[in-house]
């Protein structure tokens, strides 16, 4: 790990213990084991380290997200839904508060949006990639035709999500094997719907 990733999750741990508004570049240096000063080899200001925390969250997710492409035609279309949904829920499930903290901050959340905006990125572009993913089996008649692949995208990765927002605010944890049940139920669901 090299020391901005170290700073980076150094920041996370503090924001995660503190909250985003209380958090401060002291507090992350301190257990980033660095000066305060370090901390500004790396980020131009604190908004710049936070949203570089923020953009690490759902890296399992879309790590899963950019394999689908390949995915088309191979292994059931069952399968493959499962591991996008089971990537999303955990991602979303570890993300969520850090998310939902950047919703009060709005410089900060106006920040994040210029760069996404700059970076072709947002929350969209999982939904596309799966409304990508399910249009190639269509093509290849494994997905029935009369689909809409975007809607069937944003059912499974909504349910996915509020079901992470659900478990935070509820307060509950659930194992892993509950998590994948979850997946497993609403991935049928769908699949029953939208399967050739």
């Amino acid at each position: 790990m090299d020391f901005r990733e170290k700073i980076g999750a150094a920041a996370e741990r503090v924001i995660r213990e503190h909250g985003l508004a209380k958090t401060t570049t002291k507090q992350i240096a301190k257990a980033a084991g660095c000066s305060e000063g370090s901390l500004y080899n790396y980020f131009r200001a604190k908004e710049d380290l936070f949203l570089h925390v923020v953009r690490n969250q759902l890296t399992n997710f879309m790590g899963v997200l950019t394999r689908l492409p390949d995915r088309i035609g191979k292994g059931s279309v069952q399968d493959n839904l499962e591991e996008v949904a089971a990537a999303g829920l955990a991602d979303f499930l570890h993300s969520m508060p850090l998310l939902c903290s950047v919703f009060s901050e709005t410089s900060l959340l106006d920040r994040l949006r210029e760069g996404m905006t700059e970076r072709n990125e947002g929350p969209h572009r999982a939904n596309e990639a799966l409304a990508a993913y399910l249009s190639g089996e269509q093509r290849l008649g494994r997905i029935r035709a009369g689909v809409d692949p975007k809607a069937a995208a944003d059912l499974l990765l909504g349910s996915c999500f509020q079901h992470a927002f659900q478990l935070r605010f509820m307060g509950m944890e659930k194992s892993e094997e509950e998590r994948r049940q979850y997946v497993r139920m609403r991935v049928r669901e769908l699949t029953h719907g939208i399967e050739a």
